[in-house]
């Protein structure tokens, strides 16, 4: 049996994708735009493009068992295209469902990973659904050019605690949960470490790339107007970011910190940053 993992050279997918072949595994990565991590067969699969869902199902000698469900970040609602897909697939025979969903994000909820997850639980499928909190990679995603070039990263949270997860330790998650044999659980919510300011980053960021780092706190119509420049992410993303941050400083990301229930990531934002600082190199 084969594992699909859908949304390309996504962070968690390439970490999974690469656990997964470490154990032989055999991978297919489900691409919209082709952008897949090197050495793993690909397939075109887009959730706006129903022509593409029977794809993976297509590839010669490949049967899929397991799928792991991403939606494009933001405020994009493909619910509707995925809740069809997983029909699609169960068709075919795949048999669990790993989906990426959020740590704050409950299964009633209005939102569009909720859609998915109540949509897996009401067919009664085998399904299991990540909760992890803030990726220290959007590290590299949002701030990463502010690092680079000013020395600096910009957030509206002067005073928010996220306990950041690494996005090896998220797929570690979902790799043991393709494996196992049995799920004794069908979510399960991922913090990291330790509970960090976007302060003590900014100092994590200076001990370990060796110059001054900053942390700039600016206004929320700052950072949509930051986010929506010519290169950026537009202004649907930058106002989602805008409104997960302000979440953050009124206390929702760091509220779940202690409890039992968690899994808890290993790798500190300091062994992330020492691990990636060649990419928060000064521009040239």
């Amino acid at each position: 049996m084969s594992f699909l993992l859908t949304g390309g050279g996504s962070q968690v997918g390439s970490a999974i994708a690469q656990m997964l072949g470490d154990a032989d595994r055999n991978v297919i990565i489900g691409s919209r735009s082709g952008r897949v991590p090197q050495g793993f067969q690909s397939v075109k699969l887009d959730w706006a493009d129903v022509s593409t869902f029977e794809n993976p199902f297509k590839i010669p000698g490949v049967t899929i068992g397991s799928v792991y469900l991403l939606s494009p970040p933001g405020a994009v609602d493909v619910s509707g295209g995925i809740n069809q897909f997983i029909d699609i697939a169960v068709s075919h025979g795949v048999k669990r469902f790993v989906l990426m969903s959020g740590s704050s994000i409950e299964k009633e909820m209005d939102f569009p990973h909720s859609k998915v997850w109540k949509h897996l639980d009401e067919k009664k499928l085998d399904y299991f659904v990540l909760r992890p909190t803030w990726f220290m990679d959007n590290f590299l995603r949002f701030h990463a050019q502010g690092i680079q070039g000013l020395n600096e990263f910009q957030s509206t949270m002067p005073t928010a605690k996220i306990p950041l997860i690494s996005s090896i330790d998220i797929a570690r998650v979902a790799f043991e949960a393709f494996l196992a044999e049995q799920l004794e659980r069908t979510d399960q919510r991922i913090l990291g470490p330790e509970l960090l300011t976007y302060d003590q980053v900014a100092e994590i960021l200076t001990e370990v790339l060796g110059r001054k780092i900053t942390h700039k706190v600016i206004t929320a119509e700052q950072l949509i107007e930051h986010h929506s420049k010519p290169g950026g992410f537009g202004p649907e993303l930058a106002g989602f970011l805008a409104h997960t941050e302000q979440l953050a400083e009124a206390g929702a990301v760091d509220n779940h910190w202690g409890d039992p229930e968690n899994a808890t990531g290993k790798e500190t934002f300091k062994e992330w940053a020492e691990r990636n600082k060649a990419q928060f190199a000064p521009s040239s």
